[in-house]
């Protein structure tokens, strides 16, 4: 409370210096009331077309005053403040451009723009790399940019399907039964990247386990990347990078209305529905942009063994964006959204999910929204921003296995025993606040050249319970004879206060940045702190090279991506930290070459490398306790060895009249220090599983009793599931304006996966014709036999295409038709696991099977 006080009284204290550098009338109110008539009026069109075009920002530098082109290409600027003023303008696809204007009273001014294409995105604007808005080329961190044209052209639905196309990006699917996704950049896993919406790092690790899917495309309007440490602005887990969502805002007045039906492996409909509303004052100084998505899934079966590869989805999504200018200098924006999904992987879909021989289910609701407040110099030099926003999470869930049926069981007269129904069934529930300030000023210059810093305070906290409510019932011995629950519930309550500094030297050509953050975690011991420095030198408008070294830090949890059915049989997992656990470090450099050039005369190209190489501290990882024998999976988590993960990024861009070509590759290789356990196997002689015997604690009778502990613990020093090689590929042709054809692609390279496998269940390939392995009835040793095996996977090339047609039904109504299909050649996993023993985890490659679907969008 202490803090937080501290923090509201700095914001405070700020305030005064911006309210003193304002000097005429704020309020919307106020300057309604000056009858000055000074007003500027124009069109923009395009240089090589002379279209008028719509959608184009016009606004006044240095203030948040501004408006947009309307249908017919035109703007109107009113009741103008009298002076010199800047106008600029910026357009997705176009250079930006400023001209000076002097506003006089009664007096109207015209002012045209010319626009010129700039497919490659020079000029675009981002905000991920300082936490405040900049150009692209200017910004002193690489950040790529995903916009919402390439989710159009791939038909991504969600964030998930349009995420893999960015050099060192892959998203995943981890498990059979629930279809949990993760996104991994430069070969590290999800947990390494934080997930942001809007800037905020609201995505707790709840959500973000089932989160990339759940996120509708057309909620977003981009997804800026950032590769290599990011700790220095964001906080933990941001080793790997940063994704962040920025989500769409209302620019005009529109409505689009969306219907895709596919079929996923040909055959099993996958049903999407969205619309987009969008509002905006005449005046430009108020608008809302609300956006809604319904999915169905059903689930699909690749070997026919009556156990789904990708389950059912029932999905809604429904939420607002909204902005209120109070005066050319301030600004209020906020978004909401509420997500409400159910996914159901197994067997038996439509049975109750405690007498399917496997079932994964979770039925998540999850709102979230943010509010911020933006206060402004009249010179533009001074900048206020303070911001809050929230994730709740209600989560009810089923893990488990009650086996194969056996003796008849199921069958008419001879139902499956009471004993044999599952009771994995939870309630988790997730809150994460996050509120905090940061300031900027502009120096004209310091030292040496132009600079800006900022400082900045924020808190986060996040609360999370966890709880099995039948299992909770259930009571062991410890070794003093005192009774205690098995299951108690997981009460995570993390609080993290940060402060962030830093200052930037910059201008056209050169810019120098030192920063650090400093976080006060609860689960660490002592405060964490981050820096990073960055150099950026540009020796010419069309080449920027960058280098940077950043420090990050992940700090242990006791709920993460491990939290879902993985391992064999479709049991519960539970992970716990070691009482001596440290954090993650990293140690991030990142090099990189980006430039802009032409061919020919009027093609686009630009071109980037990027070498990266991460040194990580007390890796986290995960050692498999004994079994109990009640259908959970125990882990505890330590810290391992060190690892090292480095490699090259490459992507190239070129546009020529109407065809578009983007691609990008990946070469990395990601190694732990010492050798990690990646599953167990067990010792064999003469064809049969060698026993030897341990001493271990029972729970259920406490007392220690000898077991005959088979399987023997696998290690290798290689990071599984991490290729060495990955890419993709977007082509987009658009010989006339109302046809546009586009192909997608991704390739992925060998990888290594681990494959938990029991002997002689006869779920896997190499397993099938083994029989059990039969305990003798004196020993009570482990019944669960691994022969796990560490795969080397195939290589993978999945192209999909899409095309459409624009028909114009009258004035202001467009209508598109669309067909296409994803991973045209079913280029997929071929050896999954068969029936009720298969290790749900042993999925790799592309996420979809050949898929073939169709739609159609209004707009006006």
């Amino acid at each position: 409370m202490k803090r937080l006080i501290m923090l509201l009284c700095c914001a405070m204290l700020l305030s005064p210096i911006l309210r003193a550098n304002i000097t005429q009338p704020s309020t919307v109110c106020e300057q309604a009331k000056i009858p000055n008539d000074a007003n500027i009026v124009g069109h923009v069109v395009n240089k090589k077309t002379g279209e008028h075009l719509p959608g184009i920002t016009i606004a006044i530098k240095g203030t948040t005053f501004g408006t947009m082109t309307d249908r017919t290409g035109h703007y109107f600027l009113k009741n103008l403040k009298p002076g010199k003023i800047t106008l600029v303008m910026r357009g997705m696809g176009f250079k930006s451009q400023e001209k000076d204007v002097t506003v006089v009273p009664n007096k109207i001014a015209e002012v045209n723009f010319e626009a010129e294409e700039d497919q490659i995105n020079l000029d675009e604007v981002v905000v991920s790399s300082n936490r405040q808005t900049t150009l692209r080329r200017l910004a002193p961190t690489l950040v790529t940019v995903l916009g919402d044209e390439v989710f159009e052209k791939a038909n991504a639905v969600n964030l998930a399907q349009g995420l893999v196309f960015q050099p060192g990006v892959r998203v995943e699917n981890n498990c059979q039964n629930c279809g949990f996704n993760q996104v991994r950049i430069n070969g590290l896993e999800g947990r390494y990247t934080q997930l942001l919406i809007d800037s905020r790092p609201i995505m707790s690790a709840l959500s973000g386990v089932y989160g990339l899917e759940q996120i509708p495309a057309n909620m977003i309007d981009r997804v800026e990347v950032v590769r290599g440490g990011g700790s220095a602005l964001f906080g933990s887990s941001a080793i790997a990078g940063v994704i962040n969502i920025i989500t769409k805002e209302p620019t005009n007045n529109s409505f689009s209305f969306t219907e895709s039906l596919a079929f996923t492996g040909m055959k099993n409909p996958d049903n999407n529905i969205g619309f987009n509303a969008s509002m905006v004052s005449d005046n430009a100084k108020a608008g809302a942009m609300v956006f809604g998505q319904a999915r169905k899934r059903h689930p699909w079966d690749q070997n026919g063994d009556g156990f789904s590869e990708i389950g059912k989805i029932d999905a809604g999504s429904l939420g607002a964006h909204m902005y209120l200018k109070t005066s050319d200098y301030t600004k209020l924006s906020g978004e909401i959204h509420h997500i409400n999904e159910y996914r159901r992987g197994g067997d038996h879909l439509d049975w109750p999910e405690h007498v399917a021989a496997v079932a994964e289910r979770t039925n998540h609701s999850v709102y979230s929204g943010n509010l911020k407040f933006d206060l402004f110099s009249s010179d533009y030099k001074h900048h206020l921003q303070a911001y809050t926003s929230a994730q709740l999470i209600d989560r009810r869930s089923y893990y488990g296995s009650i086996g194969e049926w056996t003796d008849g069981w199921g069958t008419l007269g001879n139902p499956v025993p009471k004993d044999m129904y599952g009771d994995n069934y939870g309630v988790t529930k997730g809150k994460t606040y996050n509120t905090g300030f940061q300031y900027t000023y502009d120096f004209d210059k310091l030292l040496f050249m132009p600079a800006q810093i900022l400082v900045g305070a924020e808190y986060t906290r996040d609360v999370l319970t966890d709880k099995m409510p039948i299992r909770s019932w259930e009571a062991a011995k410890d070794k003093q004879g005192n009774l205690y629950s098995m299951f108690p519930e997981l009460d995570q309550r993390i609080n993290n206060w940060s402060q962030l500094a830093q200052i930037e030297w910059k201008n056209e050509h050169l810019s120098f940045l030192l920063g650090g953050r400093l976080d006060e975690h609860s689960a660490l011991n002592n405060p964490i702190f981050s820096p990073r420095i960055t150099v950026r030198y540009a020796p010419m408008r069309a080449i920027n090279i960058r280098a940077s070294y950043a420090k990050g830090f992940r700090a242990p949890q006791v709920f993460d991506e491990d939290l879902h059915v993985g391992v064999v049989g479709g049991e519960a997992q539970k992970v716990y930290n070691d009482p001596n656990l440290k954090p993650e470090i990293s140690h991030a450099f990142n090099l990189s070459l980006d430039t802009y050039f032409q061919l020919w005369e009027g093609s686009q190209v630009n071109l980037l490398a990027e070498g990266f190489y991460n040194r990580l501290k007390d890796v986290f990882t995960n050692e498999e306790q004994v079994s109990l024998g009640d259908g959970i999976k125990r882990y505890t988590r330590i810290n391992g060895s060190g690892a090292k993960v480095y490699g090259i990024n490459l992507e190239g861009r070129i546009v020529y009249g109407w065809a578009q070509l983007q691609a990008g590759f990946t070469i990395a290789k990601s190694v732990y220090d010492n050798a990690e356990e990646w599953g167990l196997h067990a010792s064999f002689k003469d064809g049969q599983p060698v026993m030897t015997p341990q001493e271990v604690f029972d729970e259920e009778t406490g007392k220690d009793v000898t077991k005959s502990v088979y399987n023997i613990s696998q290690v290798s020093n290689k990071m599984t599931r991490t290729p060495s090689a990955y890419g993709y590929f977007t082509l987009s042709l658009n010989p006339y304006k109302p046809l546009k054809v586009s192909f997608t692609g991704t390739y992925t390279g060998h990888m290594y996966v681990p494959h938990a496998i029991s002997y002689g269940a006869g779920a896997a390939v190499s397993d099938m014709g083994h029989k059990p392995f039969d305990v003798p009835e004196d020993q009570t040793g482990e019944t669960d036999i691994r022969v796990d095996e560490l795969l080397k996977s195939p290589t993978f090339f999945d192209i999909g295409t899409k095309i459409s047609y624009d028909f114009k039904v009258c004035e202001t109504v467009d209508l598109q038709l669309f067909t296409g299909m994803y991973n045209i050649f079913n280029s997929y996993q071929k050896d999954f696991d068969r029936g009720v023993n298969r290790d749900s985890g042993f999925i790799y490659g592309p996420n979809m099977p050949r898929t073939a679907y169709f739609g159609a969008k209004i707009s006006f």
